[in-house]
């Protein structure tokens, strides 16, 4: 995993804070549509902020993960392994485990209740947090939730900072290579016979995709 600990240049960021944008740096902003582009399922992954604004994300973290087209279900050791590597890199939580990311498959960048299970369980003990959602079309949806005080939660624009395309333009394919291989190592779709839906003995017809959820039961965003 390539982590983007410095920016290349001195970033000026927007003091008037009601124009603030959820905003994407070039690299992580093609990464993401590489991920959501490269297979037919879903794709999760961490947004790895700015040091000095949560809103700018740098890169995208992502680890071994089984994916479906509606479903993502995180390797527990995976996610253990990504906090060890943040520690010895010096990053808090609060850089890499606020963001959630991940894409759908379709056009419909609305969260499903599936997401929205998981983002109170994982997410709701931060004191901020964000989920956002890339469709294939290029659309995007992000919500900004506080638990703090009464509590509150905003949607936010999306945008990205292309200032650093013209220098990197030239590095793009080996950079879209690494991405290839990243992809290729930690996301894995099951077999097809392994999402037949079954009767359970109960007599209920929950299709068993329905209990994949995207981090490990116990885990939460603020350990």
């Amino acid at each position: 995993m390539t982590l983007l600990l410095k920016p290349k240049r001195q970033r000026r960021f927007r003091s008037d804070r009601r124009t603030r944008a959820l905003t994407f740096s070039t690299l992580a902003w093609l990464k993401f549509q590489f991920l959501c582009h490269a297979g037919p399922t879903e794709v999760g992954g961490f947004g790895l902020s700015h040091a000095d604004e949560p809103l700018f994300i740098e890169d995208v973290l992502v680890v071994r993960q089984l994916c479906t087209f509606v479903s993502v279900a995180f390797e527990d050791l995976a996610v253990a392994d990504l906090f060890d590597e943040m520690a010895d890199a010096g990053i808090p939580p609060s850089r890499f485990a606020r963001v959630w990311l991940h894409t759908h498959p379709g056009a419909s960048v609305e969260p499903s209740s599936v997401d929205e299970a998981t983002f109170a369980r994982v997410f709701g003990a931060c004191d901020w947090s964000i989920m956002a959602i890339l469709g294939r079309t290029g659309r995007m949806s992000a919500r900004l939730q506080f638990t703090t005080g009464p509590g509150a939660a905003i949607a936010l624009p999306t945008r990205v900072d292309w200032s650093d395309w013209p220098d990197l333009a030239g590095s793009l394919a080996e950079r879209v290579e690494a991405w290839r291989q990243d992809y290729a190592a930690k996301i894995h779709v099951p077999r097809p016979k392994d999402e037949l839906p079954r009767t359970p003995s109960n007599g209920s017809h929950q299709h068993p995709l329905d209990t994949l959820d995207y981090f490990p039961g116990d885990w939460h965003a603020f350990q």
